[in-house]
């Protein structure tokens, strides 16, 4: 697509909050589509920050942007995914990862959150658009811009903003202030204190380098009570994450801001619980690599994630359980369902330039498509977290006695349901990525497309032909 251009000489720009994972993604989008943006980001580019898994449906979008390659060439595969009851006692040994890469034509590959992320942005043609160490004080909304103001006293101006600036977002903070202004009530109380912007747990994150008894190309889990042991093992890193309940859910707008001596003392708290049959956690709290760090975990989906000029993606819309590490995907997929509505409604717009209605269009569309989804993966997340967990004698049952009998290929074939059904880039070729034993509905959906359009050509040509010939 060429560059848009608007009939008064600005092209329509697009301001994306937050040169992290879903930034970056937007981003590279971005300059594929030819669409003028700038990406304001508060810190650095690729920060240390542990892991992040990718599931074949955000690889086949970041093969789609041609960074793929290069991710194979700093990760790799996993191969087993093994769980451990309380007393070290190993409960499950799966191989759903291999059954995965059977059935959609790669499984679930962990890679270093800085390498990801670097990569994404060497991958862009024109780095000029990322601007770091950036601080907003203020972003307004009018009838035919956006302004975000910036502390240095400049202003960057456009027609609409991407908030990807995370969990702790400022973005949504502004969208809901001016929401409160134009549109009383639609974001209630309740909302902003509902689970869907709460946090019930709170969450220890070790690096280490790698540890021979915990594999190399493997997730482990060890269930305790209430908190778990989460491992993703690779062969640069052991990324170590330690889940603690609390008694009380903090809600919004509160948030706990930990130091070193809080995370020394959550270790302390679980220094001689059981990892695994061989390992308790002391083994791997002494090798840690760099600094530990605490975070609070919200989970849970806003209603709204929308207003004016602004939308959210990711961690800003919705925050899921990292025990299925599918938290980021969600973030992927619903950038590359945005692009592609933002595409679409770019090309149906006079001179290429979407008005404010079309553009509520656009991000409702983009909402009504991600939503049910990520609600299913926030749901599913939470409830394998509260299985490790043993949350409730239910699900001490359910994680060790029921889960370890259900095969590999049914636990794929559940999950692959989701993937499956994923958005690709509608823009871009996809043609290439590995394939596996199941289709990909938007492919098949292409193909028929194709189909019904080559068929309607050839009924327009009989139809010419007739019409010729009677008028011969």
């Amino acid at each position: 697509m060429a560059q848009t251009q608007a009939q008064n000489g600005r092209p329509f720009r697009i301001i994306v909050v937050g040169a992290g994972l879903t930034g970056l993604v937007a981003a590279n989008c971005l300059q594929k589509l030819g669409i003028n943006h700038v990406v304001l980001e508060k810190g650095n580019i690729a920060p240390l920050k542990g892991g992040i898994a990718l599931w074949p449906h955000s690889l086949r979008i970041l093969y789609q942007l041609g960074v793929l390659e290069e991710i194979k060439k700093v990760a790799k595969p996993c191969r087993g995914f093994r769980g451990y009851g309380a007393d070290g006692r190993k409960v499950y040994d799966t191989q759903m990862y291999h059954c995965i890469e059977e059935n959609h034509g790669a499984g679930m590959w962990p890679i270093e959150r800085t390498d990801l992320l670097q990569i994404l942005y060497d991958n862009l043609p024109d780095k000029s658009s990322v601007k770091t160490k950036i601080n907003i004080t203020d972003i307004k909304q009018f009838r035919d811009r956006v302004e975000v103001e910036l502390a240095d006293g400049t202003v960057e101006t456009g027609d609409m903003i991407i908030g990807a600036d995370g969990v702790h977002t400022i973005v949504r903070n502004y969208m809901w202030d001016h929401a409160a202004k134009v549109s009383p009530g639609l974001i209630t109380s309740a909302e902003k204190t509902s689970k869907s912007s709460s946090t019930w747990s709170e969450t220890l994150i070790v690096t280490t380098p790698p540890i021979p008894e915990l594999g190399y190309r493997d997730i482990v889990i060890t269930f305790q009570n209430k908190f778990n042991f989460l491992f993703t093992c690779t062969h640069q890193a052991v990324w170590a994450v330690v889940v603690f309940q609390y008694d009380e859910p903090v809600t919004h707008p509160h948030r706990k801001r930990y130091t070193d001596a809080d995370a020394e003392a959550l270790a302390k708290r679980v220094l001689d619980k059981p990892v695994t049959d061989q390992l308790v956690f002391a083994d791997i709290w002494k090798r840690r690599r760099e600094p530990p760090r605490v975070v609070m975990l919200q989970e849970g989906v806003l209603e709204n994630w929308h207003h004016g000029r602004i939308c959210l993606v990711g961690d800003a819309a919705h925050k899921a359980h990292p025990n299925i590490a599918l938290g980021g995907n969600t973030g992927i997929e619903d950038v590359a369902q945005l692009m592609n509505q933002i595409s679409r409604g770019v090309d149906a717009s006079p001179h290429k330039r979407p008005s404010a209605t079309a553009l509520d269009g656009i991000f409702e569309a983009y909402q009504n498509e991600q939503k049910p989804r990520v609600k299913h993966i926030v749901n599913l997340s939470g409830q394998a977290a509260r299985m490790h967990f043993s949350y409730t004698p239910i699900h001490k049952f359910l994680g060790n006695w029921v889960y370890p009998w259900i095969k590999d290929k049914w636990q794929a074939a559940y999950i692959g349901q989701y993937f499956s059904s994923a958005s690709k880039l509608e823009f871009l070729p996809s043609k290439g990525f590995p394939a596996g034993k199941k289709s990909w509905l938007s492919d098949v959906e292409d193909e028929t497309e194709s189909q019904d359009s080559e068929q309607g050509f050839k009924q327009h040509q009989r139809e010419g032909s007739v019409k010729e010939i009677l008028a011969y």
